[in-house]
């Protein structure tokens, strides 16, 4: 991803997710940190959120291993809050956000198909269903 096309996707995602009521920050050297950092954080009550944030044209996009292991190693300081790691990705092509909760650490390839509407994280029926599973939605 182009580096200013990064940003701008971070700072929009960031935007979104302050106006549905969570405290956000983009980090932005995170990807060339060798530190564990997410593109993107958020928390609302306890609920922490680490984010890789993609932005492409395309129908699909790959986010290796080693940017996935930085989102479980950020949440894994954090013992006390329910963390969960996720993309983030603004599918261009059709004007939309989707997220993609991540199981385990490995190469993936993200679609419109197998992500779910950012909106998912707002909506009361997912803050449920996280009380009982929170990588399922």
């Amino acid at each position: 991803m182009n580096r200013d096309i990064g940003k701008n996707a971070e700072r929009e995602l960031v935007s979104i997710l302050r106006e549905q009521g969570f405290n956000a920050v983009r980090i932005p050297t995170s990807n060339s940190s060798p530190n564990p950092l997410p593109d993107v954080f958020a928390t609302k009550d306890n609920l922490l959120l680490a984010i890789e944030c993609k932005s492409t044209w395309e129908n699909k996009v790959k986010v290796k291993e080693k940017q996935i292991r930085k989102l479980f190693d950020f949440l894994s300081m954090f013992t006390t809050m329910e963390g969960i790691p996720l993309i983030a990705v603004k599918f261009k092509n059709i004007h939309e956000w989707r997220i993609f909760i991540l199981e385990k650490v490995e190469d993936v390839i993200i679609t419109a198909e197998n992500t779910k509407p950012i909106e998912t994280l707002f909506i009361n029926e997912w803050n449920e269903e996280k009380e009982k599973n929170p990588l399922s939605i």
